[in-house]
């Protein structure tokens, strides 16, 4: 027999939910909403720049500001129609977004249809927004608007199961800009390409790069693009790059780099987005019980871990908020095949309630002493 987190796991994968349709979003977000408040969470949504977002908690007056912040995105990058039907395979579960990261929502309705007659007990809420795979402008707002919780738990990971991340790298996306002089390919000397140029700059800034891992600063060089045909010497050539810094003082030190590599090739670069560097205070008593709580499920205490991949935490981390990310074990996220574990799935919501019972439940208030207060 199913539980009810498989069951909605597979609703959720259905749901084609490609972050540029609104319209899919809109109405995925509406679904959860529905079950959320039919369980007696109070819930509001909010556009930002035409993506809904989702906002629930168990009390009332209390939207912005509970104690334990369940998050995550509802979106998903393209893929076939056949990513959309969840699918079986030994111990997988696979389909788009099965991994980044519908099982957490999957788990988050269960552990609320699970206290649903207990939830005045609790000190918690629910945040889902449906644009984070492009612009994260949902997370962004709504901590802009207030959304303070003390801790945010956001399953939105790459670590190999309940590992808890206690670095994430910033990243910094840049244009680096080639110009040249066009002539006729047959022709080049009377002109002065710019693709030859740019080529010579990444190469020099390759080299600075040497031995990456994900311990270290890293280069990606994502897209080249320019030129006419192949026989025009192209006036510009455009590569664009994402680079992953552990430091405020290595990204400076990358400035530093590609102002050098620019002016002795002749190129400029325009600075397209940069994401903060992330560190979680592991030590910090919300952090640690979610530590504990991970460890009373699966008999493994999580190991700390530096990411490489972008979430929605720098925008709690600017406001000093702890964000736990931590998610089940799983991979592929962004292919075709992926995936995650079925048996670490089922020790999701297990978790959930040991920790929102250590750290969201609301004390008993005391009996007044009707005796005493006579007296």
């Amino acid at each position: 027999m199913k539980t009810e987190a498989e069951r909605q796991l597979a609703k959720l994968v259905s749901m084609p939910t490609i972050t540029d349709d609104i319209t899919a979003n809109a109405l995925a977000l509406d679904y959860l909403e529905a079950y959320l408040a039919k369980r007696g969470m109070h819930t509001r949504r909010d556009h930002f720049n035409g993506h809904s977002t989702l906002l629930a908690s168990t009390r009332p007056g209390n939207l912005l500001t509970p104690t334990v912040l369940l998050t995550g995105h509802i979106d998903v990058v393209p893929g076939e129609e056949q990513l959309f039907t969840l699918r079986e395979a030994g111990d997988k579960l696979i389909g788009r977004g099965v991994y980044d990261m519908k099982f957490a929502l999957a788990g988050y309705l269960q552990a609320v249809d699970d206290l649903q007659e207990n939830l005045d007990e609790y000190d918690f809420g629910i945040a889902i927004v449906s644009d984070e795979e492009t612009s994260d402008d949902g997370t962004r707002c709504l901590v802009e608007a207030g959304l303070r919780p003390k801790v945010a738990l956001l399953p939105d990971s790459t670590a190999p199961g309940w590992d808890i991340e206690k670095l994430a790298k910033g990243f910094w996306r840049v244009d680096l800009i080639a110009q040249g002089r066009t002539a006729h390919g047959g022709r080049p000397w009377e002109g002065e390409s710019a693709s030859l140029k740019l080529i010579q700059a990444l190469h020099e800034l390759k080299s600075h790069f040497e031995g990456q891992n994900p311990s270290s600063d890293s280069l990606n060089i994502g897209k080249i693009h320019g030129g006419e045909t192949y026989n025009v010497v192209p006036s510009e050539m455009i590569a664009g790059l994402d680079i992953r810094y552990l430091s405020y003082r290595n990204l400076e030190e990358k400035r530093k780099l590609l102002r050098t590599i620019c002016r002795k090739h002749d190129l400029t670069f325009k600075e397209l987005v940069c994401g903060d560097p992330v560190i979680t205070e592991l030590k910090h008593p919300l952090v640690e019980s979610y530590a504990q709580s991970v460890g009373a499920v699966t008999g493994q205490r999580p190991n700390p871990f530096t990411s490489s991949a972008g979430t929605d935490a720098p925008y709690f981390a600017r406001q000093g908020i702890n964000a736990i990310i931590s998610c089940c074990q799983g991979g592929g996220h962004h292919t075709a095949e992926e995936w995650i574990s079925h048996k670490s799935f089922l020790q999701f919501v297990p978790i959930l309630h040991h920790y929102l019972n250590k750290t969201a439940k609301v004390p008993a208030a005391k009996e007044v002493d009707t005796v005493a207060t006579l007296l």
